[in-house]
């Protein structure tokens, strides 16, 4: 089973790069959403549009060992002769995490875990469930910390599909009371898994995601849990 460690995450989106502010520079307008990237300047949005890079204000260049980045830019031009592909100004990003699915009917409880995360954002496109994540650890963490969504290949058919975001902190989490609550700071990322083999290409299933926050609002913890859902939109 593949997995996913976040360690060096602190408060806001991991690898966030925030914009310079750039006045009256002209285009045609302004798109925020998960890409694939399939260069670092090349990038396909979920709707199959082509982004070219022309110009960088985000401060920074995209990594290469990135899949999927979450992107805001303003679309300048249309390529000429093409009828989806376009020259942009890249003004944010943020990188996304990205690994497949977990199978309900092959997972190993302890290995997906069972401590608080919380999903701000989620949302299916491009192929991909996409999620905004939130998970309490130290500043600096001492535990690699690993998310996984799990399919519930056992429950789910073809009018519904049911999903679970699991977190495993390795022990560094409030249900630790070695820890102090205070010592805890929030940190974010975006996670995208492939639904290759679960979703069909053309079908709007609904999508059911459950995980657990801790008893609160969604800024603040303790050592008791409530499971959350919601039903996820496929684009």
């Amino acid at each position: 089973m593949k997995r996913t460690f976040i360690k060096g995450l602190v408060l806001a989106a991991f690898a966030a790069v925030l914009a310079s502010c750039f006045p009256d520079y002209e285009y045609m307008y302004t798109e925020t959403g998960m890409c694939t990237l399939l260069s670092p300047t090349k990038l396909q949005n979920d709707n199959g549009d082509i982004y070219y890079i022309t110009q960088n204000n985000s401060g920074g260049n995209i990594p290469d060992t990135l899949k999927r980045v979450m992107v805001r830019c303003d679309v300048m031009t249309a390529v000429e002769g093409k009828s989806n592909e376009y020259n942009v100004r890249l003004v944010e990003f943020s990188g996304a995490f990205t690994q497949a699915p977990v199978l309900r009917s092959a997972m190993n409880p302890e290995a997906v875990g069972d401590n608080g995360i919380n999903v701000s954002q989620a949302w299916v496109s491009g192929g991909y469930f996409n999620a905004f994540v939130s998970i309490p650890m130290l500043n600096p963490p001492k535990a690699d910390h690993e998310i996984n969504i799990v399919f519930d290949d056992i429950r789910s058919n073809s009018d519904t599909l049911y999903f679970e975001m699991r977190h495993n902190a390795h022990n560094e989490c409030p249900e630790n009371h070695d820890i102090s609550l205070n010592d805890f700071v929030f940190a974010g990322t975006y996670m995208s898994f492939p639904l290759d083999g679960i979703l069909q290409q053309g079908a709007h299933p609904v999508c059911h995601l459950e995980w657990d926050w801790y008893d609160g609002d969604e800024y603040s913890f303790s050592s008791d849990k409530v499971r959350r859902s919601g039903n996820v939109t496929v684009q």
